[in-house]
């Protein structure tokens, strides 16, 4: 569960009253709506984590294969898998795919950073305006207890 709201629904649940019911209910839903939003963002994020892991490892690999090209004497065959066929493909040609690739998956290396680094700013103002909306609820709480209890006269 989102913790980081769990004891808020403990304190609006336990208010008597309707004031505080209507008060403590529309601030509910207000945490249910960031709730909602934060776990959407972090649900994102971690899809966002997965396809950078994968993107890294496709990298890491051409990587691989580019270094090797290049240690390949200018006079050797070079075969590239296609379905279940080897078939012999130029090296020149070979390294300029190669590179190509390189590039494409940098590029999409970089746009997954941007939008991981989004979604980290987003979940952090979520978390912000769900700790924000906790105090006032607390806030609320305590003024209408102090509001109902007996004035003592001096």
């Amino acid at each position: 569960g989102n913790r980081f709201y769990d004891s808020a629904w403990t304190r609006l649940d336990e208010g008597r009253g309707k004031g505080k019911a209507r008060m403590a209910s529309a601030v509910q839903q207000r945490l249910e709506t960031e709730a909602k939003a934060f776990e959407a963002a972090r649900n994102e994020h971690t899809k966002m984590v997965n396809t950078h892991a994968k993107l890294m490892g496709q990298y890491n690999e051409n990587d691989m294969v580019l270094k090797e090209l290049n240690l390949v004497e200018e006079d050797a065959k070079v075969y590239k898998l296609i379905g279940p066929v080897l078939l012999n493909q130029d090296l020149d040609e070979a390294k300029t795919n190669v590179e190509k690739r390189l590039q494409y998956i940098g590029d999409e290396i970089k746009r997954t950073n941007t939008h991981m680094e989004e979604l980290d700013k987003k979940m952090e103002e979520k978390k912000a305006k769900i700790m924000q909306l906790q105090q006032q609820a607390q806030a609320a709480m305590q003024k209408k207890a102090a509001q109902q209890q007996p004035q003592v006269a001096a």
